[in-house]
């Protein structure tokens, strides 16, 4: 998917622009620094908000998920707030939680 980004090599993410970020196509979002100490870019695949983004500093091996891009601009809020899927899945674990506390 486009909207995906994944880790083109091993190394180390830094990360360039946050989560929240408008950015265009081919714009650099993050760089790479693999065990040799090379740099590879990691650019944006689309115009749009940077919706998701792997924490700076974090290992990486290459193909690992480490953005997502939103390309509708209007979804800047929901950068930040929880998705009705997330909610419902929390939901469902926290009602399970609160079954076994209560059964011990």
């Amino acid at each position: 998917q486009e909207r995906v980004l994944h880790a083109p090599a091993a190394g180390v993410l830094h990360v360039v622009q946050d989560i929240g970020s408008v950015v265009q196509k081919g714009q650099l979002i993050a760089e790479i620094t693999t065990a040799d100490g090379s740099v590879v870019r990691v650019e944006a695949t689309l115009t749009g908000i940077i919706r998701g983004m792997i924490r700076d500093g974090f290992p990486v091996t290459e193909g690992f998920k480490i953005a997502d891009i939103d390309p509708r601009q209007e979804e800047l809020a929901n950068c930040f707030t929880i998705s009705d899927k997330a909610r419902c899945i929390a939901g469902s674990v926290l009602e399970l939680v609160c079954a076994y506390a209560n059964r011990v």
